[in-house]
């Protein structure tokens, strides 16, 4: 006792900073037993065997984490006597060598299968990633607690030495004839994972929500078995370079897509837009649903723009005149210039309204009024610059003088003054 304490003296004050040890006894994972006779060690050394079912390299590292040797499992790897750590896939375990013995040391494992194309992770009690591999590949390991996840899906996995632990995860998938994405949440609203439409995502069992353009369904997974989620396709159908959108019941903006192309959605009851008209969708599982806008469209000849309101008196869209504006199907309010003219949108059709002018012609650079028959201002321009109207009675006034005009549509209208 007083030697072993003399040299662990020594060992510290010469800064080598070595600890003393004591050789760690056999355990479920390591033995030791006398080299074979036939085993190619040089003289004074001994040897590390590391068993393993798979097609992966061990790695020796010292006191101070330095990588010493490396063999192939199963393989033999001569090394100098002393106290090891060995690497499997960054799993360790603790290992003594001593000279002329040889050390065999076990692993586990953990292989998940399935028959999609991905990778599953394998992490340590603290969280840090240790090793990958693909579905259906097995990975080594030193018994201990670890986690797998399959597409940050978690798995717990108790590896003991021997066969490899098998996990079954299941499938999500989503089918849709639309070139679109779904994607996959936690309980916690957490995205997990994500995946094309028609491809499956590997999950291990557990409830989670899918959604699809925001839409949402929930997906009880079990293990090795597929959980198909129906869904369908809106489409909003016009003639105009415009986008439509989706919107929950409770008015939140899910998903939007030009007019003509249909979005998947999970069934249900949602509320579509156009131009800020809008009608209610319900979604069936299967089920194609089709919506047929129409357009209105105010034609004329001026550099102006008109306005779409409902039946509240609310702006719903405006456009430059000769450019049609997409609604669903409906009666509306279009106003040029602040008069009104009543239009309507019908499924699956265009609608063309043709507005006249007004002008004053005269000299010099004054201002002309245009009013209402009840005497409402409604637009102004200078003298010979004409101003678009929706066909119908009016007035034009300069200073204090007012007269009648009348717009047709298709026509200019001026007044001489």
């Amino acid at each position: 006792m007083i030697r072993h304490a003399a040299i662990c003296i020594a060992a510290v004050t010469s800064l080598t900073m070595v600890a003393c040890k004591k050789t760690p006894a056999a355990d479920s994972v390591c033995s030791y037993e006398p080299l074979p006779a036939t085993t190619d060690v040089p003289a004074g050394q001994g040897a590390i065997l590391t068993q393993a079912v798979t097609d992966t390299y061990f790695y020796a590292m010292d006191s101070a984490g330095k990588q010493v040797g490396s063999a192939h499992v199963n393989g033999i790897l001569p090394i100098k006597p002393g106290e090891y750590r060995l690497k499997v896939n960054n799993s360790t375990h603790a290992a003594d060598v001593k000279s002329s013995m040889i050390t065999k040391c076990s692993t586990g494992g953990v292989l998940v299968s399935g028959k999609t194309d991905e990778n599953y992770y394998l992490f340590d009690g603290a969280g840090t990633q240790l090793a990958a591999a693909h579905v259906g590949a097995a990975l080594s390991l030193f018994p201990g607690t670890y986690q797998v996840r399959l597409n940050n899906s978690v798995n717990p996995a108790n590896v003991q030495a021997g066969p490899p632990l098998g996990l079954k995860p299941g499938t999500v998938s989503v089918d849709a004839p639309t070139d679109e994405n779904y994607y996959v949440f936690d309980s916690a609203g957490t995205q997990l994972a994500g995946s094309h439409v028609g491809r499956p995502v590997g999950m291990f069992a557990g409830s989670y929500t899918v959604k699809i353009n925001n839409s949402e369904a929930k997906a009880d997974v079990r293990a090795g078995e597929a959980a198909s989620l129906p869904v369908s396709t809106l489409v909003t159908e016009g003639s105009t370079d415009e986008n439509y959108y989706v919107f929950s019941t409770a008015a939140t903006q899910l998903a939007a897509a030009h007019l003509g192309r249909p979005l998947a959605l999970f069934p249900g009851s949602y509320n579509v837009k156009l131009n800020n008209s809008s009608v209610p969708a319900s979604v069936a599982a299967g089920s194609p649903v089709t919506i047929r806008a129409g357009s209105v469209n105010l034609q004329g000849s001026t550099d102006e723009s008109y306005y779409v309101y409902d039946k509240a008196g609310v702006q719903l869209a405006s456009a430059h005149l000769g450019r049609a504006v997409s609604l669903m199907p409906g009666d509306y309010t279009a106003k040029l210039n602040n008069a009104p003219l009543a239009v309507r949108a019908e499924a699956g059709s265009g609608n063309d309204y043709p507005t006249g002018t007004v002008a004053v012609k005269a000299s010099g650079s004054d201002r002309y009024y245009v009013l209402d028959p009840a005497g409402t201002q409604l637009a102004s321009s200078q003298f010979n610059q004409p101003i678009s109207l929706p066909a119908g009675k009016y007035s034009v006034k300069v200073g204090n003088e007012t007269r009648p005009v009348e717009v047709t549509a298709g026509q200019a209208a001026v007044v001489t003054w």
